[in-house]
């Protein structure tokens, strides 16, 4: 007989340590299957709608553990009411997953694969995006910015992209990681991209460049951002772009961020092999000193309060944000 209960950390890193799992202490809910001696035999944590840590005592394979620990956290998911989970494993453990209910979102074969289970999932976004496509265009392209905040750079990228398709499609980054809030951001790239009549913007959602299908996209571990760039690319050629007709995608040149490079070069590789071309273009460059406009700089002379000099690298829809909001921003920038 095993008994299920909630437990703690502390409980469950030895158990993930003899996994050979790294513990990270960031769980909403963790589960443990305890044996009739009370020895913790199996384990697995809800972080969002993600399952993590999913262990069981090597000893005791073969028990159907995994299946009583996934069982336990959709309930718990449930309860929070979060009826989508998603999760990583090794390729291995694929057929396993899929067999037990969960769906194939991507897979890196001899890596990783991302699956799901429940909804609203890939389907749903996906139909949810057939909605918005033009049926009339030919030449379809599709950009997909985080705009933390909207620049020069983002509007010249956008206006390249429109002078060569038929419709264009702007994927916002909708995860909530950057200092101006996705709000803002979706907001600034509309208004900002407003004047392009064969533009549309739209919010990426759980599956475009998110912590779910790209962590490292907001750190700078160079191995991991490519696996998981290899992840999204995998999404963005499955489901995204046929979803809304995409034969185009257009990326900015990245000379300064070393995993945003890794990205760009991983999403081309696996794009045109599907047949969709991606054009990488150069980077705006400011007149007076012939240094890239990034995001970054502008988000570095608006903390130090040199709100005049950022707003030159700005287009008129932000400037006029900025200035209306200084202060707030020079909040989010500063933290």
């Amino acid at each position: 007989m095993f008994e299920e209960r909630e437990v703690s950390y502390i409980e469950a890193a030895p158990l993930l340590k003899k996994c050979g799992l790294n513990p990270v202490d960031n769980a909403d809910y963790r589960v443990g299957i305890f044996d009739e001696e009370d020895e913790l035999a199996a384990t697995g944590a809800l972080v969002g709608d993600m399952l993590q840590m999913i262990a069981v005592d090597p000893a005791l394979q073969g028990e159907d553990l995994s299946v009583r620990v996934v069982t336990h956290l959709v309930g718990a998911a449930a309860r929070r009411g979060i009826f989508c989970l998603h999760l990583f494993t090794k390729s291995s453990s694929v057929k396993f997953f899929e067999g037990i209910g969960f769906q194939t979102v991507a897979h890196v074969p001899g890596e990783v694969g991302l699956l799901e289970w429940g909804s609203p999932g890939i389907r749903e976004f996906c139909q949810a995006l057939e909605k918005k496509k033009d049926v009339t265009a030919q030449k379809v392209g599709a950009i997909v910015m985080n705009a933390n905040p909207f620049t020069a750079g983002h509007r010249y990228l956008a206006e390249t992209a429109a002078a060569a398709c038929d419709k264009v499609y702007i994927l916002a980054v909708e995860e909530d990681l950057s200092e101006f809030p996705f709000r803002v951001r979706l907001d600034l790239i509309r208004q900002g991209t407003a004047d392009l009549p064969n533009v549309t913007v739209l919010p990426g959602g759980r599956y475009v460049i998110s912590s779910l299908t790209f962590p490292a996209y907001f750190s700078r571990d160079a191995a991991r951002a490519r696996l998981q760039s290899e992840i999204d690319a995998e999404i963005f050629a499955s489901h995204i772009a046929p979803a809304l007709g995409i034969t185009e995608r257009f990326m900015g040149e990245e000379p300064l961020s070393p995993s945003t490079a890794i990205y760009n070069e991983v999403v081309k590789a696996r794009l045109e092999k599907s047949g969709i071309p991606v054009r990488i273009i150069p980077r705006k460059r400011q007149a007076e000193k012939e240094e890239v406009i990034s995001a970054s700089e502008v988000r570095r002379l608006l903390a130090e309060g040199k709100t005049e000099e950022a707003i030159r690298l700005l287009p008129v829809t932000t400037a006029d944000y900025i200035r209306m909001h200084e202060n707030e921003v020079r909040q989010w920038v500063r933290k």
